[in-house]
């Protein structure tokens, strides 16, 4: 933690009651991999004091540029985000989503907003052309040109961002003439901003149908050859980040959209996620670990305050190759049972192995991103039951399922799952394809997870839910943001091939997994299997 000044200076002149404040640079390693950064260009005079770690701080009080910073800082290390918003005071789509940016939270590291940059020009409207707060920022470490500009550039400096996002608005859309860029991310000239707004501007035209001329699009690199203030970031702080430009010949309400969705999306790729203030942004209390499993049964401890937990860890790796999946029962607020099994055809031996675990209590959640979350548990045997959500899903949500008993009569079983909608889904349990009573399974309790595919937080902790198609051969998962150390969760969510079969990974890493459907052979020795869709969930461990 920086040392705070003990005098307030948000002019951005220097002074000497700062000049040995001990500002130093964070030692994060951020989850996502980001190396090349260069050391912060920290002026001795130039922070602006704050009040507590985790609150806002007024910069140019009494002055006509008075206005507020919104700082929020998470318990756990990580990166720190910085928004700016209103540097131009015609573009009401950039102020108006760092206002709501200003309300997050983040579950690790920091997020500084500073939502109306220029509150006079915002006031009147107005940008200035012959004044422009934009022209104002040399990309070296000269002096900035204004007052107004000395003042931000020292909030820049003080806070010392690992990611810098500046939300603007533009009159036109990339026709010769019109007076705008339109809609684009303009990355700075540090790795990997690039990279990851291209995956943004992907994700973007994707998740809002955007094509044509309203297409979004990766600008031109800023290198530092002008004097805008995310060209400074790239000359004096060598820091990844955006210039972020909406059309305004779309709706307002729709750019305001298209900036939060750019910020969320970008900082989910650096192992960050957001919540809101005022709302829970764990959602569900959640318990989530990688277990090492072996093939007799082992207690595994909760420690977190459950009324009705179910538990899930329904992927298994592949130490050892032959056909075998977890088991789980026992599940109480303080517990449960778990271990590797194989088939009844085998000799119930199996090589040591992991299986990430989940740990949730029964209910339905909104998380903090609008996405929904039910948990439960049904009672169901050999034949397909149904379930019906009683959660709003507004898209079709990944499926996850595990038996939480083993029936009197021991028998191995897997759960299958099909017809997954927003309304409810169908499950079953099944046994080997070879057992000679048919399949035939006295009704076990069976747990799930419904969960709305996309980018998140869960009890605080990074995540994303999504879905593949595999068979028996190795599928390669890129997950959408960086892991440090991740928690892998998929079971198979269609019965597209009636065989007994169940999810193997491996190859786990923070940014991958390669998974597969490992077929039993208790009728026949071929391990081929038909296509069918996964449901996955990671979490940050």
């Amino acid at each position: 933690m920086r040392d705070t000044p003990t005098t307030p200076n948000p002019t951005g002149t220097a002074d000497a009651s700062s000049e040995n404040s001990g500002l130093s640079r964070r030692s994060f390693v951020k989850a996502a991999g980001v190396v090349g950064l260069g050391a912060a260009a920290l002026s001795s005079g130039a922070a602006p004091a704050r009040a507590a770690p985790s609150s806002d701080y007024t910069i140019f009080e009494g002055t006509d540029h008075e206005q507020t910073v919104h700082v929020y800082e998470a318990a756990r290390d990580g990166p720190t985000t910085m928004v700016v918003g209103g540097v131009h005071g015609d573009e009401q789509a950039g102020y108006r989503a760092a206002d709501r940016i200003a309300e997050w939270t983040v579950d690790r590291g920091k997020l500084v907003v500073v939502p109306r940059a220029n509150p006079q020009a915002i006031a009147a409207d107005h940008r200035p052309w012959s004044n422009d707060l934009n022209r104002q920022f040399p990309p070296t470490d000269e002096e900035c040109y204004s007052r107004l500009a000395r003042g931000l550039w020292a909030t820049v400096e003080w806070h010392d961002p690992d990611w810098v996002f500046d939300l603007h608005s533009s009159r036109g859309i990339y026709k010769s003439g019109d007076g705008g860029v339109g809609q684009a991310l303009f990355p700075t000239w540090t790795d990997p901003s690039r990279s990851s707004g291209e995956q943004t501007v992907a994700a973007l035209n994707e998740r809002f149908d955007l094509s044509g001329d309203m297409a979004y699009r990766m600008g031109n690199t800023l290198d530092a050859d002008r004097d805008l203030l995310m060209h400074r970031v790239a000359g004096a702080l060598d820091r990844p980040g955006f210039l972020c430009e909406t059309t305004e010949k779309a709706p307002l309400d729709e750019q305001v959209a298209w900036h939060l969705f750019t910020v969320e999306h970008v900082m989910a790729q650096y192992g960050q996620s957001r919540g809101v203030s005022g709302t829970s942004a764990a959602g569900p209390v959640a318990e989530r670990r990688t277990l090492s499993l072996d093939d007799p049964w082992a207690s595994y401890s909760l420690s977190g305050d459950y009324e009705n937990p179910v538990v899930l860890a329904p992927a298994l790796s592949y130490a050892g190759p032959q056909p075998a999946h977890s088991r789980i029962r026992n599940v109480s607020p303080d517990g449960f049972e778990a271990r590797v099994e194989e088939w009844l055809y085998q000799n119930d031996v199996h090589y040591p192995e992991t299986a990430g675990m989940l740990a949730l209590d029964e209910g339905s959640y909104t998380l903090s991103d609008g996405r929904c979350v039910e948990v439960g548990t049904t009672t169901v045997g050999h034949q397909f039951g149904s379930v019906s959500f009683g959660a709003d899903f507004g898209t079709t949500p990944v499926v996850l399922t595990q038996s939480q008993t083993v029936d009197s009569d021991g028998d191995p079983i897997v759960t299958r799952t099909h017809d997954v909608s927003t309304a409810g889904f169908d499950v079953c349990v099944q046994e080997e394809d070879g057992e000679e009573h048919g399949g035939y399974h006295s009704p076990e309790t069976v747990a799930y997870v419904a969960i709305e595919p996309g980018l998140g937080a869960v009890s605080n902790c990074s995540s994303e839910a999504g879905r593949t198609t595999a068979d028996e051969n190795w599928t390669r998962i890129e997950f959408d943001q960086s892991y440090s150390n991740p928690v892998f969760l998929a079971s198979v969510e269609s019965y597209a091939g009636w065989n007994s079969v169940s999810v193997r990974y491996r190859n786990l890493t923070g940014s991958s997994v390669e998974v597969m459907l490992g077929e039993e052979q208790s009728a026949d020795e071929e391990m081929g299997h038909v296509d069918e869709s996964v449901g996955y969930l990671v979490l940050e461990g």
